[in-house]
């Protein structure tokens, strides 16, 4: 009776010891990927269109930035958007450094948190030239094997300067008057 006990409880171990292997392996996966995207220095580049066809969820994916704006469409416009250069800011670009990166995984679903340091360069307003610090929260779902961005939301954890305010305002007015339909 000992014997089968034993034998159930290496058993138990071992599958314990692969499925904490895996786990590990899933996690050191996100922060890779993450990794990936920090060290993107434009949106409009091949590297981020490269990013977004290899790790954005093929369905619908929702991205909620600074300010609350929300995107929320299919991959084939993120990575549509990220082809096309930014005719209002062509010279802007960025470098992101990570920090406090935690991973949790529940099956095949996993949140990555992380504070950014970004700083931005070369933008015509150079009231949004400098630094932002950002907390933020990645959504990921693993399929066929690989891990997916569903979601990501990214907010201001340190005051901004007046000059910054006042030109994403200013810049945030500027692209709703753009969606607006023309008057008929």
């Amino acid at each position: 009776m000992s014997r089968k006990i034993s034998a159930t409880l290496v058993l138990a171990l071992s599958v314990i010891a692969v499925a904490q292997k895996a786990d590990n392996a899933d996690k050191q996966k996100l922060i890779e990927i993450e990794q990936k995207f920090a060290a993107i220095t434009s949106f409009n580049s091949p590297a981020m269109t490269d990013a977004f066809q290899n790790y954005l969820y093929d369905g619908t994916s929702s991205l909620l930035v600074l300010f609350g704006h929300l995107y929320r469409g299919p991959k084939a416009d993120a990575v549509a958007a990220t082809k096309k250069p930014d005719l209002n800011d062509p010279d802007q670009k960025m470098t992101n450094k990570l920090s406090d990166l935690q991973v949790d995984t529940y099956g095949d679903t996993a949140l990555v948190s992380y504070k950014l340091f970004e700083t931005d360069s070369g933008h015509k307003n150079p009231a949004l030239n400098g630094d932002y610090r950002l907390t933020c929260l990645d959504t990921y779902l693993k399929s066929k094997g690989e891990w997916y961005m569903i979601g990501s939301s990214c907010v201001p954890n340190a005051p901004m300067s007046q000059a910054q305010w006042d030109a994403f305002t200013k810049m945030d007015e500027q692209q709703t008057q753009q969606q607006k339909p023309p008057s008929q």
